[in-house]
């Protein structure tokens, strides 16, 4: 199927899309350890091409389409619905891998979501555009395909959109979560009895407490939170973006009873 060439560099993304949702999909039905590497790496995956391309349509090539005539503006409604429901489910996989865990019918899920959302688009949505939207119009679009490597280490911190948790990953020691929040938004006070908690401030202000005790921090500053120490952080007015990192807990472990405890 030959694309109007403003289209071609979101074409791409789509394909890079499936790929990364085919092995989202897979595994799901894998090991718990297979489980959070497949859900991490879609995270990362999302927060460094998915959301631009997502901001690149709503902005610049839905509305191309509003107002044309012979549009049919319910694929648009069904698209930007689909935007919102990707965005929730990733927030699903990041909310557990915070929690040193896997949604493996979040993955599944969205695995499903992503690949109808990309036939929708590819099928009806794009030409639908193509038919109606002046080529004049579609020539001035400014899309570009992504560059990014979503398999590279090299993480942009500040590149996810949204609030609350935008990205996460781990490893066999470490659980890390990027999370923004606006103004006067932020974690409630609660308590982590088991382990210390360092955060990174990356842009933005908070009012931070420990043990009822506040702390005004801003970009480029850190501090730890002790296991069993009761904290809270709520955004100042240009809101806050942190990194929270600490040791992962540890895996539910089965040991053999020793003879001695054998009846």
């Amino acid at each position: 199927m030959k694309r109007h060439a403003s289209l071609v560099p979101l074409s791409h993304d789509h394909h890079h899309a499936l790929v990364e949702a085919r092995r989202l999909g897979q595994a799901a039905d894998g090991t718990d350890a297979a489980r959070r590497k497949a859900a991490a790496d879609f995270v990362r995956f999302f927060s460094t091409e998915t959301v631009r391309h997502f901001r690149e349509e709503e902005e610049q090539l839905f509305p191309a389409l509003v107002g044309q005539e012979g549009a049919d503006e319910r694929l648009l409604v069904q698209a930007l619905l689909e935007h919102q429901r990707i965005h929730a489910l990733v927030g699903r996989l990041v909310h557990a891998l915070a929690a040193d865990g896997v949604d493996a019918s979040a993955m599944r899920e969205l695995a499903e979501l992503l690949q109808t959302h990309v036939r929708l688009e590819e099928r009806e949505l794009f030409p639908l555009i193509e038919q109606v939207v002046p080529p004049k119009v579609l020539s001035e679009l400014d899309l570009e395909a992504s560059h990014v490597n979503p398999n590279s280490p090299v993480v942009d911190l500040l590149a996810p959109d949204g609030k609350g948790p935008l990205w996460g990953t781990e490893t066999d020691d470490l659980n890390a979560t990027l999370l923004a929040w606006p103004a006067n938004r932020g974690t409630g006070e609660h308590v982590n009895s088991e382990r210390d908690v360092i955060v990174v401030f990356l842009t933005g202000s908070a009012i931070v407490a420990i043990d009822g005790e506040l702390h005004e921090v801003r970009d480029g500053q850190t501090l730890i939170f002790k296991k069993g120490q009761s904290r809270s952080i709520t955004a100042g007015p240009t809101g806050i973006r942190y990194l929270s990192v600490h040791l992962r807990r540890a895996p539910l472990m089965i040991s053999p009873r020793s003879a001695a405890a054998r009846p």
